[in-house]
Formats: C-alpha cells, structure tokens, sequence
C-alpha cells in the first residue's frame, strides 16, 4: 500500500474491518498520511472503525456505497467487489484488490519498514485491534474457533497459553 497511497490522497476502503484486515485504515491513516479515509463496515462495527481513524464511515446494510458524491484517488477492494468499487475511483486513480482471483506473493518484513512503523505501535496509533469477546485460553481453543465460525468477531482472536 505504501507505493500506491501518497500523503494527502483520500482513500476508500471496502470492507476494512475482517479478521484478517483490520488495519488497512489505520495504515492508510497514520502511518501513510492518506487526506481523508472512507471505510465501509455493517452496523455494529461502525464505532470501531471510527476508532481506527474513518473520516468516513458507510453502513453498507443500510447506504448505497455504489454512487458516492466523492472520487477516491485510492480504493481498496478487501471484499471482491471490483465493479462497485472502480465508482469511487478518481480518473487516473489506483484500484487495489486483495481478493481472488489469488496469486502468490512473499511479505517480507525489512528493518526499513519496522523503524518506519515503531513510532506508531508506540504511540498507539496502529494498534491490533482484539473482538472483546475475542480471548480464549488454550483450553478453550474449541470455543475459539465456534466463534470464529460465526463471522462476528470485530478483530482478532487471539488464544492464549497456559501460564
């Protein structure tokens, strides 16, 4: 994301907050200074994803995200909804899709990219964002993953070792 969003661009975020992705607005946010973060999520979770730092949050159960007033220079598409989100995008702009049709690809963690993101972990900006709901001892690991299963976690599960 970091080659694609420059300081001060506005960015639209399909679907921010899954398990897996749940960083993606405050990346956009703090760490790559994007101007202006929209961000889409189902109603319980739009408190959190103003948390994380949505200039603007869309209830997609309830508004159409389809005809948004505003262009984006950035859209991020978590969700696999390519020909709703290339809507929002700014002519000339950059479409990002981490969905299928899937191909391969080696994250790699380099010293420049962890000083880089330090001061925001210290800082809390970026924080991991943990479902309250969403800690579950070793023992209970079973129960963890009946959670997981019904989608309705907002952040990670996270299972814990005996101490």
């Amino acid at each position: 994301m970091n080659q694609i969003v420059k300081h001060f661009m506005p960015i639209y975020i399909l679907s921010t907050l899954s398990l897996t992705f749940s960083n993606p607005t405050q990346l956009a946010k703090y760490v790559f200074g994007a101007s202006k973060v929209a961000a889409t999520a189902s109603t319980r979770k739009l408190d959190l994803l103003r948390s994380l730092g949505a200039d603007l949050v869309i209830d997609y159960t309830k508004e159409n995200f389809d005809d948004l007033p505003e262009k984006f220079d950035v859209v991020y598409d978590i969700i696999g909804e390519p020909e709703r989100a290339v809507k929002a995008l700014k002519e000339g702009g950059n479409f990002v899709a981490i969905t299928p049709p899937a191909f391969t690809f080696v994250l790699t963690s380099t010293a420049a990219i962890l000083e880089k993101l330090n001061p925001y972990l210290e800082s809390g900006k970026v924080k991991p964002v943990i479902d309250p709901k969403g800690l579950f001892s070793f023992s209970k690991t079973v129960e963890a993953f009946s959670f997981l299963e019904t989608s309705r976690a907002s952040g990670k599960v996270v299972v814990y070792p005996i101490p």
